[in-house]
């Protein structure tokens, strides 16, 4: 294997490498001290009840996404957008990195007849909508919850990022940079914003019900504390499903309330569980009623960035102006 080849196949290997390094350090942090006898009784312990409440909100959650997704992209119904984020949640599941939104990018394409690119401004402003309202969580989490330092220095930086990026669409929007004119329309539509903070709220519920399962002391605030915290930790790309940083943002966020490690540990793996098969059984079914094959998305997207690259790039911009004014 020449140099080349080497330099190649590293590019490719090594953020997976990572990924799965951080993974392997998360879980050792996070699951230490964890008595495997004490875990089994924690288990038989569990309201199966509150377990089920806690799949309804989490699959709630990511129906309130779909409904936002319908609202910023037209022509799309519910159904639609609802199937594609599971899709490509159900390929985040499985593969690192979260190639996901590849995936449902180009399900939405393909449902809509449209270039793939001209799906990108929506789902771009739902990133800035979701940096919106985990930032205001933050800010508000830093009254109910001390802190570390290190922590509230990343929740003023993120505050300071998504209000830069916000004005700055707002601005270049204003010199009809129509790429951004599109994001800027999404952001101003009431609607999909009040959708985006009931995302938040579902995800903080599903928490919560999981808490009063494994009979954890938490308080519905304090478990949208935690939320929050596991969102933070989960913010890069890292190993499949979070595997690794969910389990240690989910200890760091209960040590904040006093939650013994053990205990911490334990429900880690138990919330991580109850709010990932059912994700991974319902993405199966979405990826199978879309009739997703890993060879036609491959070759779509080619085709869509060949388009871009031999100067395309514009009559998208043109396209997705007008789309924008209607």
């Amino acid at each position: 294997m020449d140099r080349r080849q080497m330099r190649k196949l590293m590019r490719r290997a090594g953020p997976t490498a990572l990924a799965v390094a951080a993974a392997t350090v998360g879980l050792r942090v996070a699951l230490r001290g964890l008595d495997w006898p004490s875990f089994q009784a924690q288990i038989h312990r569990l309201e199966w009840r509150w377990l089920a409440l806690a799949v309804v909100f989490d699959v709630m959650s990511y129906v309130a996404q779909g409904m936002r997704w319908r609202l910023l992209l037209k022509g799309a119904n519910a159904w639609q957008t609802t199937r594609a984020i599971y899709a490509g949640l159900f390929i985040n599941e499985m593969i690192p990195l979260r190639p996901g939104e590849a995936i449902r990018a180009w399900l939405a394409a393909r449902d809509l007849k449209v270039g793939l690119w001209n799906i990108v401004p929506s789902m771009l402003a739902e990133r800035l909508m979701d940096g919106f309202w985990l930032t205001a969580a933050l800010l508000a989490t830093l009254t109910f919850a001390p802190l570390p330092s290190n922590l509230v220095r990343a929740i003023w930086v993120l505050a300071t990022i998504t209000s830069a990026l916000v004005l700055a669409v707002w601005c270049l929007a204003r010199r009809r940079v129509a790429f951004l004119h599109t994001v800027k329309s999404g952001l101003r539509n009431p609607r999909a914003l009040l959708v985006s903070g009931s995302f938040l709220v579902a995800q903080g519920l599903a928490f919560w019900a999981v808490s009063r399962a494994d009979h954890l002391s938490l308080g519905l605030v304090a478990a949208f504390v935690v939320m929050v915290v596991v969102r933070i930790g989960t913010m890069i790309p890292g190993a499949p499903a979070n595997l690794g940083t969910h389990q240690f943002s989910t200890v760091l966020g209960l040590s904040l309330y006093g939650v013994p490690q053990p205990q911490a540990a334990g429900f880690s793996l138990v919330v991580f569980t109850v709010l990932t098969i059912p994700l991974l059984v319902l993405g199966l079914c979405a990826c199978v009623s879309a009739g997703l094959t890993w060879e036609r998305i491959r070759q779509s997207i080619a085709r869509d960035t060949e388009r871009v690259a031999n100067g395309s790039r514009a009559a998208f911009f043109e396209s997705a102006a007008a789309d924008s004014s209607r």
